[in-house]
């Protein structure tokens, strides 16, 4: 009988390498999405907090509204599930991970308003239903 412990090490290992391939990627794709601004903000603002929790394999939820120009606070809640999952807004160059039952935040502010799509880029998670829509309204 093969060793669960090991299978699921180089499991995990893998994704990770992955991971760190697609925020390389993420990296790029900010300085290419000049025309939509995420200014970061500072911590201990009074920033509204938004929560996304991820499941196997779905958001929740899968359409998230913000004001353009206030300062959010973007959650990834994944502490009810039991593999790593990602939020990628491509269009702001936004990357959020969480390992199994961890919780992710970052505060920011989404300039540009518009409809923008987000998604789990993890191998095959997108495609297994794991995006979403981030509704961004004039102030």
């Amino acid at each position: 009988m093969p060793d669960r412990r090991a299978e699921k090490f180089w499991s995990r290992w893998t994704m990770t390498l992955g991971v760190v391939a697609v925020s390389g990627a993420a990296g790029v794709t900010w300085t290419q999405a000049e025309v939509n601004v995420v200014r970061p903000e500072a911590p201990g603002s009074n920033a509204e907090e938004v929560s996304v929790a991820s499941t196997e394999f779905k958001f929740i939820p899968a359409t998230v509204r913000v004001i353009a120009g206030r300062s959010v606070t973007l959650v990834l809640d994944n502490s009810q599930a039991e593999t790593e999952h990602g939020i990628n807004v491509p269009a702001f160059g936004i990357y959020l991970i969480a390992r199994g039952g961890q919780v992710t935040r970052k505060t920011l502010i989404f300039d540009k308003p518009g409809n923008y799509e987000f998604m789990c880029d993890l191998p095959g998670h997108q495609e297994a239903g794991m995006k979403g829509r981030l509704i961004v309204s004039g102030p």
